[in-house]
């Protein structure tokens, strides 16, 4: 199994240090997280939220880029009926040079409308417009000329330059979890990549039918991403502690963000939460992990710089985790 982390670089109303701090602290634990032996860091994106959530993910990948050298780069997810898609192209293009092919592209069809609106994208056409613009990625990374006429995008002929260093370009990560959303990340060889919030047995039940999706297709899964919030501590006790007001602050803007208000009601009972977030002590943790890996997860994506969190608590946790998952350093 591969270990990633997560950043959303958001700093909640009245947080002293704000967003100077959140992305010093970030990116510091960044550069810590590749020198402990994580594979990935994850920068997820939303926009129009008074808490800053990151809306810059190409900018934040490139700055990651000239402090790490072997950390693979990676979005989960950008939200690309929001952005012209040659404009997508043309930065995710520029940090895989930047970093010597080292990005991966995630990308999602969005679901908050007021972004839609914001951002001034048909909510209602998000679908065509998403699928639309994948294909104009795969396009304008060919370097070779090509012209589009779509529903919802239409381009004359054009060269879209520089290619990206990995060809034929970076690897993909779809999210939906929708039958046509798994289909397609199987017909583009993308890994299942549920949400955070997805609680376990909803996880359980989307890569049973990825995996059947992908063996009607004649081939093999191309793998299994889980993110999750997360926080290691020095007992269970004293990590739920630590972690359930941060995981409920974190909970509430899920909520805000257009999530059920069911999510929250995992909060007053542990054993429903810990089929959303990953909290304990190292041996906890590390026991849990081998179960993610036994139902067939690839990749674990964890955030531990959960926002109201203390840096010095999130740098802890991650490397109480490094510890406990016997990660090599780099």
């Amino acid at each position: 199994m591969r270990y990633g982390t997560i950043h959303s670089f958001e700093s909640l109303p009245g947080e002293p240090n704000g967003h100077v701090g959140v992305y010093r602290h970030g990116l510091d634990q960044i550069v810590r997280s590749e020198q402990l032996g994580f594979t990935y860091v994850n920068i997820t994106e939303h926009h129009a939220t008074d808490d800053g959530y990151c809306p810059a993910l190409m900018p934040v990948l490139a700055a990651v880029a000239m402090r790490t050298t072997t950390l693979r780069l990676s979005t989960g997810m950008l939200i690309l009926p929001l952005h012209n898609p040659v404009r997508i192209a043309e930065e995710a293009a520029v940090v895989d040079v930047l970093s010597g092919g080292r990005l991966t592209l995630g990308v999602a069809a969005g679901y908050r409308e007021l972004e839609f609106e914001v951002m001034e994208s048909d909510y209602r056409r998000r679908g065509r417009r998403f699928r639309e613009s994948l294909e104009v990625l795969l396009a304008a990374w060919s370097g070779e000329p090509f012209s589009y006429d779509g529903e919802t995008i239409s381009l004359p002929e054009i060269v879209v330059r520089p290619t990206p260093l990995q060809r034929p370009h970076p690897p993909l990560w779809l999210g939906g979890g929708s039958d046509p959303a798994l289909r397609r990340a199987v017909a583009y060889g993308a890994p299942l990549f549920p949400g955070a919030t997805t609680p376990l047995p909803a996880v359980r039940e989307l890569w049973e039918r990825y995996r059947g999706f992908a063996a009607d297709a004649g081939r093999e899964p191309a793998g299994f991403v889980l993110p999750r919030l997360a926080y290691v501590g020095e007992s269970v006790e004293s990590a739920r502690a630590v972690a359930l007001p941060a995981i409920a602050a974190m909970f509430d803007r899920y909520v805000t963000y257009g999530n059920p208000p069911e999510v929250r009601e995992a909060l007053d009972d542990w054993a429903l939460l810990d089929e959303y977030v990953l909290v304990g002590d190292a041996e906890t943790v590390a026991a849990r992990v081998g179960e993610l890996e036994a139902l067939g997860v690839t990749d674990l994506l964890l955030q531990f710089a959960i926002p109201s969190l203390d840096p010095a608590q999130a740098m802890a946790s991650m490397e109480r985790f490094a510890a406990a998952v016997e990660l090599t350093p780099a």
